[in-house]
């Protein structure tokens, strides 16, 4: 794993990928583009563009408290998320930060109306005080749905983005899919509600995998 490395240069020769970053060169039979708000810079290489806009995601951190939240809350469609970690600090996500497509800031504004519900929620923050704040970039389609399987364009391609939010959940499932349609060729797991396809309908699909190349 090369960290803070972008890809300058990706294509597939007909049998492999070449890819080049961070001044090294790779080859290989398959490829997951899996990289966040920006995996759509690798997609259009493969002819698959997606209108895809980026999100700033914002969380909180509090002081330690003691107990109270023993199980992962959300509220649907009432944008407040919350845990308690065993040091007893309380780590709460809701809302939109504000950013330029690379970087992500919290919002002040933001922060005042995440916490008013959070405390609605759970009184028992009422009187914490936030020690951290954070924001990220992620990537949101316009259906809020990811995208998971396989390229229209490109043998071997797999994808796996536009999570919008919720990609921290959603993560065990999709690497072991990710892993079955690379071991086998095939996975259980019905995928065609997520295909890329869906902004490209107008694309007929290709044969995703080649025999030769897929694990039996």
């Amino acid at each position: 794993m090369f960290e803070h490395t972008p890809v300058d240069e990706v294509h597939h020769d007909g049998m492999r990928f070449h890819l080049d970053a961070g001044g090294r060169a790779h080859t290989a039979t398959w490829l997951i583009n899996s990289a966040g708000a920006w995996a759509n810079t690798i997609a259009e290489r493969f002819g698959e563009a997606v209108p895809m806009e980026p999100i700033y995601p914002n969380m909180w951190v509090t002081e330690p408290l003691p107990p109270f939240i023993t199980h992962n809350l959300g509220v649907y469609g009432g944008g407040v998320y919350a845990r308690q970690v065993a040091r007893g600090n309380c780590v709460i996500g809701g809302g939109r930060g504000r950013g330029d497509g690379e970087f992500g800031q919290p919002s002040v504004d933001t922060t005042r109306a995440v916490m008013r519900d959070a405390c609605a929620l759970l009184p028992a923050l009422r009187d914490a005080l936030l020690i951290r704040t954070w924001s990220g970039v992620e990537g949101c389609t316009p259906d809020h749905n990811p995208i998971i399987g396989a390229s229209r364009t490109t043998p071997n391609l797999l994808h796996a983005f536009g999570f919008s939010g919720g990609g921290f959940l959603l993560a065990p499932g999709v690497g072991e899919v990710l892993a079955e349609l690379v071991a086998t060729g095939a996975t259980a797991t019905p995928l065609d509600a997520f295909s890329i396809g869906r902004f490209a309908p107008q694309t007929a699909p290709i044969a995703p995998f080649r025999q030769e190349e897929t694990h039996k």
